[in-house]
């Protein structure tokens, strides 16, 4: 067969050709992806998604209901497992969302209100002169209060010098006004550590416990046990401005205030432990006592009487009052109303 004969074939021939060469190609060039994977692990890639794929669309299905505890570790795990969050969950959840916004904003303002009291006013007037003798005046009736029942014992040197005695002032935690008034921008904490000395003894003062006699002391009287029932402040340290605080971290030291003491008590253990406990219930301000120590009464020399019925023991109490004041103006009213009639 000339060449002739074979011109009508050629585009058949060729195509054939064509055709063994692609076979041959497919059969010894292997066929990937973009990323290099064979067809059979594309195939079983796809399997998986398309899998993976069918349980979501039975989770987006599941239409949340019911009450979930975040803290709770199954209802966590049954949000997470069982649900899908779609835009049908707006409507469920926009209500809890609400209500939460409303509840934080009524704690901020209950925390905030309970602070207000360390940050009334000791003297309305703008005067220095005059802001120091108010606080000298009030400072001087608070510890003849403490004085008349007996919780403050005076020093027989210093007398009852309520207004110049700086050790009898110091006892208590006050300030005692030198030759100079006091600065304006002292008057700010002078007034904070006031409200609270203000508030601490009057709980001591209200503060009862019973004392009963020591079953070993023979010589134990009836004023003893009197005498016993109370306790008399021995000291008042307080933190020193400017210095760094560890009683707040994290978020709660952005929006809140540390005023930091230690406070010395001196009585029997029962009238001690009557004195922290009604400390411990101050809630206006926000008091915490975050530690405390109880002693007796270091050794004695000959004759001094020992294990009576009102030997006094010793007690520190490191008290932390924390104060948010400044989150009162982050409270909207319209969201503490709305959370109030909620």
């Amino acid at each position: 067969m000339d060449a002739k004969q074979l011109k009508p074939y050629t585009f058949w021939i060729v195509a054939g050709v064509v055709v063994v060469i692609e076979l041959g190609l497919i059969a010894f060039w292997p066929i990937e992806d973009d990323t290099g994977a064979s067809p059979e692990i594309v195939k079983q890639n796809l399997d998986t998604e398309f899998k993976k794929l069918e349980k979501l669309s039975v989770r987006a299905d599941n239409r949340l209901s019911g009450v979930y505890d975040a803290e709770n570790l199954e209802d966590i795990r049954r949000l997470t497992e069982e649900y899908l969050l779609t835009p049908k969950w707006k409507s469920v959840l926009e209500p809890h969302v609400e209500s939460y916004r409303k509840q934080l904003a009524l704690i901020k303002k209950d925390l905030s209100v309970r602070s207000v009291i360390l940050h009334e006013k000791i003297a309305d007037s703008g005067s220095l002169f005059s802001w120091d003798t108010e606080y000298t005046s009030k400072t001087k009736m608070i510890m003849a209060a403490l004085h008349k029942s007996k919780v403050l014992i005076i020093d027989k040197k210093e007398g009852s010098d309520f207004e110049t005695g700086a050790q009898i002032r110091a006892q208590v935690g006050f300030y005692t006004k030198g030759e100079k008034t006091t600065e304006a921008k002292e008057h700010p904490e002078l007034t904070v550590r006031f409200r609270i000395m203000e508030k601490i003894s009057e709980v001591i003062m209200a503060a009862e416990s019973v004392s009963l006699a020591n079953p070993v002391a023979k010589n134990g009287k009836e004023t003893d046990l009197e005498n016993s029932r109370l306790v008399n402040i021995k000291g008042v340290e307080w933190k020193r401005s400017g210095e760094p605080s560890k009683a707040l971290s994290g978020t709660i030291a952005e929006i809140a205030d540390a005023y930091e003491m230690t406070l010395t008590l001196e009585g029997s253990a029962s009238a001690l432990v009557a004195a922290q406990a009604a400390i411990e219930t101050i809630s206006t301000p926000i008091l915490i006592v975050s530690g405390g120590m109880l002693s007796a009464r270091p050794p004695m020399p000959a004759g001094i009487r020992k294990n009576v019925a009102d030997e006094p023991m010793s007690l520190r109490l490191n008290i932390v009052v924390i104060d948010f004041s400044r989150v009162l103006s982050a409270v909207t009213p319209d969201a503490v109303v709305g959370g109030a009639a909620k």
